[in-house]
């Protein structure tokens, strides 16, 4: 049996052309440090690969630095904030461990910003602290993913982007996981992006600092990176992330194959919980539960089976606890033993739905999905 790989939220595999664009880097040798003609060579690999990414996150290439992930740069832009005065760090409860993490280390102090029980940030909640707040703490510092990874339940970027300048307050947006599914339309000052959710490469990743925001260099050495990053520069992973560009197509992607797996699922499931419905989501995302049986006893043996699935986000997988988002949602009591990710890619399609749904049933000792679920054509997702 051909495995079914369905955790495109935690990593997507690498494309071809990544591969053969990784490979001709290999094959050149030399460093873009250098001034020799092999140096300039792969300098020129990777200024392309920069412009690359900054077209398709909206952003000016020159204000571009390549970080060796998507949490290191959300550490840089933190820390950069907190440097720059931003003593108390307003951080969206849905955010990703990367910048709630960053911000309880470097910040003097940590406010939450709460959620609703369909996942999505509490913007009036903001707005009124913003108008409340005391100088005294420094300048307003917010930080906001643009898509959960675990409910892939989209946030209302561009308001959160406005509150907070009209405060004249810094914002970070998280896009690791909405990047190449959904638009980049708002200019916050800190935009953080990572390859390998595109197919890319691992260890690589991206971080926008916008022409007037404070920017504090995390790692100390040599002048890379405009003297904003020391270290060598990864030319394979970076001449991998400009090559995934060609494949972002925000017009072929469709929901199809997750509402379909949904449906198949409410079917078989009447005690079924998916976290996130109501809201408007990334179109590959869900994120269930079913009260009665382990996420990581079904996620075994959806993975004995040929499924691969995760228990949530990726970086907190196979640990103990509750999922951050589900009890930021207030819905703990909806996964008492935990919830499964399901996250589609782009060459996916209903019939994939369908190949989930009887594994699940099988797993579950459930009836076959009802033909009301067949098969549905779709395009790429």
């Amino acid at each position: 049996m051909t495995r079914l790989y369905l955790d495109h939220n935690a990593s997507s595999p690498i494309r071809p052309n990544v591969q053969v664009a990784i490979g001709a880097c290999i094959a050149m040798g030399g460093n873009a440090s250098a001034l020799h003609r092999d140096g300039q060579a792969m300098r020129g690999v990777i200024e392309r690969a920069r412009e690359a990414v900054a077209l398709e996150m909206c952003v000016c290439s020159q204000d571009l630095i390549f970080t060796g992930s998507g949490t290191e740069a959300d550490n840089m832009a933190i820390y950069s904030a907190v440097q720059a005065g931003c003593r108390t760090l307003l951080i969206s409860a849905m955010d990703h461990p990367a910048t709630i993490k960053a911000a309880e280390t470097f910040g003097e102090t940590v406010e939450f910003i709460p959620a609703d029980s369909h996942g999505r940030t509490d913007l009036g909640w903001l707005k009124s602290r913003l108008e409340t707040w005391d100088r005294a703490q420094g300048r307003p510092f917010v930080s906001l993913v643009a898509a959960n990874s675990e409910t892939g339940v989209i946030q209302d970027i561009e308001t959160a982007v406005e509150l907070t300048h009209a405060a004249g307050g810094l914002i970070l947006v998280d896009a690791v996981q909405a990047f190449g599914k959904i638009p980049m339309v708002a200019q916050p000052d800190y935009l953080v992006v990572s390859a390998h959710k595109v197919g890319g490469p691992q260890g690589v990743g991206a971080l926008y600092v916008s022409a007037d925001a404070p920017f504090t260099s995390l790692i100390q050495g040599g002048g890379q990176e405009r003297n904003r990053r020391a270290g060598t520069l990864n030319a394979l992973g970076i001449s991998g992330f400009g090559a995934a560009m060609s494949h972002i197509n925000l017009e072929a992607l469709t929901s199809d194959a997750r509402d379909h797996l949904e449906a198949g699922l409410k079917e078989l499931e009447p005690e079924l919980t998916i976290f996130g419905e109501a809201a408007e989501r990334l179109p590959n995302t869900s994120f269930f539960a079913v009260p009665d049986a382990s996420s990581m006893t079904l996620m075994m043996s959806l993975d004995l089976n040929g499924v691969s699935v995760s228990t949530g986000t990726a970086c907190s997988s196979g640990k103990v606890g509750a999922s951050r988002a589900i009890t930021a949602m207030g819905l703990a009591d909806k996964a008492p033993k935990g919830a499964i990710r399901v996250s589609f890619g782009h060459k996916h399609t209903a019939e994939d739905a369908e190949k989930f749904l009887h594994v699940w049933s099988r797993i579950r000792n459930k009836s076959a999905v009802a033909e009301t679920t067949a098969p549905l054509r779709m395009k790429q997702v």
